[in-house]
């Protein structure tokens, strides 16, 4: 069996998403304990108390994607954030005879015995891993003392990358001066978007093969769309009235200095390459981009416009419709579905993205209102 460090070195290597690094380290484990079926990883968001999934490795059959929970449901797993240990649960069916969607999965796939362990930032609960297996009680000790150094790395991995984001947010937030960019656009729209940004993900996911860990990152990047508005002058930033062509010329050039920023970020946190860094240039320096080629700055086609830039073109859209500007009062919610249509006909915007977004009724209106300026 390869050692801890090794393993660690090759999945340090794959320069890509979470998920991809949870396989590798599955197919290695698998070498050993051929019936450890499955490994998945559901993060922690303490603000909400939502489980959601993140990035699993199944051995064959589909993962379970795009599911939420509370952690105040599971009283299970509440009380392992409780007692900061790990479970192992010798027959799920036995163990968990009330219905749930998680459980209903399992079960669903024959899963019958699980090893779960939190994971810690600090004091702080910030995910749980599980390991699943098709056979009863395929979790003894001697079984979970390997399995905790797989889980040692896995953690290690997750929180680095955690790390890693946290920094190329903080990074943005700082060299942009945000700050400024709110005097035109307000932090409730900021909100707004990342809310808005994930919901269209959650509901193209299917269609545009995203994973969980693909939409979280949408709902973290998408409110930086416009960072690069941080080098172009208040004078034209804030001019209350219509920008005559020169100056419309010079405010497009914030997609540019957006890259040129993010791309400074990256290098210097060494994220080249990274999911996470990919897809918060696509969403940079796509989202002003329109189907018909008519968008800035590269013309692209709706076929060559990166997905996550077409979802944050329609949330950007909705908001700006649906919320009060100096030049407009903002529109009712028949009258905004009929303009994004409207775009959507004339090969603008993407229609499955509007059609994500509008579907969401209850939650988009809960969203404009709770979050509202």
């Amino acid at each position: 069996m390869r050692t801890s460090e090794q393993v660690l070195n090759r999945a340090e290597i794959e320069k890509s998403g979470l998920g991809e690094r949870i396989q590798s380290l599955h197919s290695i484990l698998l070498a050993r304990y051929p019936f450890i079926s499955r490994i998945a990883l559901a993060l922690y968001d303490p603000d909400t108390d939502l489980l959601k999934t993140f990035a699993s490795s199944n051995d064959g059959g589909p993962t379970l994607q795009r599911y939420e929970a509370t952690l105040a449901s599971v009283p299970s797993l509440t009380q392992l954030r409780e007692t900061r240990t790990a479970r192992v649960v010798d027959d799920i069916a036995e163990s968990f005879p009330t219905a749930s969607a998680h459980t209903d999965w399992l079960k669903s796939r024959q899963y019958r015995s699980s090893y779960t362990l939190p994971i810690f930032r600090g004091t702080e609960l910030s995910a749980f891993l599980f390991f699943d297996s098709t056979e009863r009680a395929a979790f003894p000790p001697l079984v979970c003392a390997v399995l905790d150094q797989f889980a040692d790395i896995i953690s290690q991995l997750y929180l680095l990358r955690l790390s890693a984001v946290h920094h190329l947010i903080g990074a943005v937030d700082i060299a942009t001066g945000l700050a400024r960019i709110r005097d035109v656009e307000t932090g409730r729209h900021l909100e707004r978007m990342a809310k808005y940004s994930r919901l269209i993900a959650r509901g193209v996911a299917e269609r545009y093969g995203l994973n969980d860990e693909v939409i979280e990152y949408m709902h973290l990047f998408s409110p930086l769309h416009d960072i690069g508005k941080v080098g172009i002058p208040d004078a034209i930033l804030l001019k209350p009235g219509k920008l005559d062509a020169d100056e419309w010329k010079l405010m497009q050039q914030h997609v540019a200095i957006g890259e040129e920023l993010i791309d400074h970020i990256v290098t210097d946190l060494g994220l080249q390459g990274d999911t996470a860094a990919i897809i918060m240039r696509e969403v940079v320096a796509g989202h002003h981009e329109r189907g018909d080629g008519s968008g800035y700055p590269r013309g692209l086609a709706m076929a060559d416009i990166p997905v996550p830039a077409r979802i944050v073109a329609v949330a950007d859209m909705y908001d700006a419709l649906s919320s009060a500007r100096p030049y407009k009062a903002p529109w009712d919610e028949a009258r905004c579905a009929e303009e994004l249509r409207n775009q959507v006909a004339r090969g603008l915007i993407d229609g499955p993205c509007v059609e994500a977004l509008l579907g969401a009724d209850e939650a988009r209106r809960q969203i404009r209102e709770r979050l509202a300026d």
